[in-house]
């Protein structure tokens, strides 16, 4: 600071200086004084003004840009364990796992025992930017070889399914159309039928399944019209049966003091027939149901509870009967979080028409007649209660009490033996049908999710029921209790496996073998099914990011147990196969 006044000092003093030593000599020159302008620079000094934020943001306009659609979540949530611990002194460096490829396609192929062939196909191919076509092509089959098989037990099972996706400026949309070819045998056939060997080896038992689908959806955004999708099939079988099945369902929703209300309809008609009656082949069957229903509702949330209380109405038409009926359903869920993540409470309430087809029981039980009576099940209500939490960070839990009562549930009984009947392959005391009854039933239900650390994880739960039935003598085919464990584990980045048991306890179903007409004898009496465990595990080998092998085991427990009386399952299977992921 002192060298820069000094300078300034000496800058001021040489200037007057010479403005004096000139002055002095015009004067001397001219003789007289004149008036000049002195100029004194000043040295720079800078300064820097303050900022202002622009207070107005720019606004985006952008034709892709969409508005977010608000969506409430009831999560359920399943902790996952940490395993990293901190080494202690100075760290060398931190190794981490690459990220997995990831493909837009998957192919697996796998061979087994009973000469059993397993085949998937699952794809996506980007048709433009906002349009793509996925591909999903699964196989099953098997040439048979069950012991005490007296008929032909081998099944195919193929189904292909295509769906295009799009997106535009305000709404997503889609399409799709599958097709469905299934072959079984009714194989569940005794050894004890008064025939022959002749007749036994001129029992044609197979029939098949075909299934043809098409579908579409619309979701759209910013708008009180929400989301709507239609689906029809039409199922058939080899029996010249068949049957035509329809859904609509157009959903709204929109805020009315904020509090979001939706709205959903829905229209189910089904309508198909039977050429047939199990033992008159002279009598043919038809049905037609037209159910129209609505379903308001809304959800509140507040602080650590979440509700949503609704009701459900549907008109139903019975199109072959002439008869109409009205139903009214609860709808109502609640939850609220008592310790947080750790322990919540939810209760509710729920019912609704059930619209029963022959394509959703032939997948259930494949040994049914083509000679069903189709109706609709009335659920009531189901009432429940229950709780859901975590003990630790690594095993969360839930459990559930609830009281179902159901009018015209339909149940499974094996068809009778009419010998005096003209014989389709299935009435060979080898097929089932379908009984209507009113079941209340209270079901006490459990899970547990273990998450022991990042490579292995396992569930287990088990549900038991109790049945009380107002005509028939047993809830058939229903049984008490049911179990089952699954697991996973990656041995290493290399090595993988996993498990899966399944537990079904003791049903009883209705033995009817009427010989009446041929000596005068009659064997009625209700047939009680044994417990069964099936036991299945998986080992795999991952060659590198696209291919892998793996083998597996099923049925490794209880050998050729009977899933539907009469019909035993195959015993011990190992299948070996590979997958391969790829993109086009």
């Amino acid at each position: 600071m002192q060298r820069i006044s000094l300078s300034k000092g000496l800058l001021y003093i040489s200037a007057l200086f010479i403005s004096t030593i000139a002055f002095s000599q015009e004067d001397e020159e001219e003789g007289d004084i004149d008036t000049e302008r002195l100029i004194i620079v000043k040295p720079y000094s800078p300064t820097v003004s303050d900022a202002f934020k622009v207070k107005q943001m720019p606004k985006i306009n952008d034709s892709t840009e969409q508005k977010k659609k608000q969506v409430n979540y009831d999560i359920f949530s399943f902790p996952v364990a940490s395993t990293f611990t901190p080494a202690k002194g100075r760290a060398a460096g931190v190794v981490t796992k690459g990220r997995p490829s990831l493909y837009n396609n998957y192919a697996a192929l796998g061979f087994g025992n009973y000469a059993n062939v397993m085949a998937e196909f699952y794809g996506g191919l980007q048709v433009n930017r906002n349009q793509e076509l996925g591909i999903a092509l699964t196989h099953n089959s098997s040439q048979g070889g069950i012991e005490n098989a007296t008929l032909d037990d081998k099944y195919y099972d193929t189904a292909l399914n295509l769906d295009y996706s799009g997106e535009a400026r305000t709404f997503t949309w889609g399409a799709e159309a599958g097709f469905q070819h299934q072959v079984f045998n009714w194989y569940g056939a005794p050894d004890f039928l008064p025939i022959t060997d002749e007749e036994y080896n001129g029992i044609d038992p197979q029939h098949s399944y075909y299934a043809v689908a098409l579908g579409g959806n619309i979701d759209v955004e910013r708008s009180v019209f929400d989301k709507a999708e239609i689906n029809y099939r039409r199922f058939g079988d080899n029996f010249s049966s068949g049957e035509n099945h329809v859904v609509i369902n157009p959903e709204f929703e929109f805020a009315v003091r904020d509090q979001l209300i939706n709205l959903d309809f829905s229209a189910d008609y089904v309508n198909g027939s039977f050429d047939q009656m199990f033992g008159n082949p002279d009598a043919e069957i038809k049905y037609s149901y037209f159910n129209l229903g609505a379903h308001p509702s809304l959800n509140y949330s507040q602080g650590d509870l979440s509700l949503e209380a609704g009701v459900q109405v549907v008109y139903s038409m019975d199109g072959e009967n002439d008869n109409n009926d009205f139903f009214v359903y609860p709808k109502i869920h609640a939850n609220y979080q008592v310790a947080g993540e750790y322990f919540s409470v939810y209760a509710g309430a729920d019912g609704g028409l059930q619209q029963n087809t022959y394509y959703s029981f032939a997948q259930e039980n494949p040994f049914l007649s083509p000679t069903l009576f189709i109706a609709p099940t009335d659920k009531q209500y189901d009432i429940y209660i229950g709780g859901k939490g975590k003990f630790t960070e690594n095993i969360s839990y839930d459990i559930k009490g609830s009281y179902i009562s159901e009018q015209s549930k339909a149940l499974y009984t094996h068809n009778p033996y009419l010998p005096f009947s003209p014989k389709e392959g299935y009435e060979y005391f080898n097929s089932f049908g379908l009984t209507y009854d009113n079941v209340n039933t209270v079901r006490l239900f459990g899970e547990l999710q273990f998450a022991v650390n990042e490579d292995f994880n396992l569930r287990v739960n088990a549900s038991f029921s109790t049945y009380d039935n107002e005509f028939e003598e047993e809830a058939w085919n229903l049984p008490q209790l049911q179990g089952a464990l699954m697991a996973d584990y990656q041995i290493s980045e290399k090595w993988f496996a996993g498990a899966s048991f399944y537990f079904v306890g003791e049903r009883k179903d209705y033995y009817n073998y009427d010989l009446t007409p041929v000596d005068g004898g009659a064997t009625q009496r209700v047939e009680e099914l044994g417990a069964f465990l099936d036991a299945n595990l998986r080992v795999g080998y991952k060659l590198n990011d696209q291919l892998s092998f793996f083998v597996r085991g099923n049925n490794l427990a209880e050998g050729n147990y009977q899933r539907w009386m009469g019909y035993s399952v195959q015993s011990v299977q190992v299948m070996g196969g590979a997958s391969y992921q790829f993109d086009w």
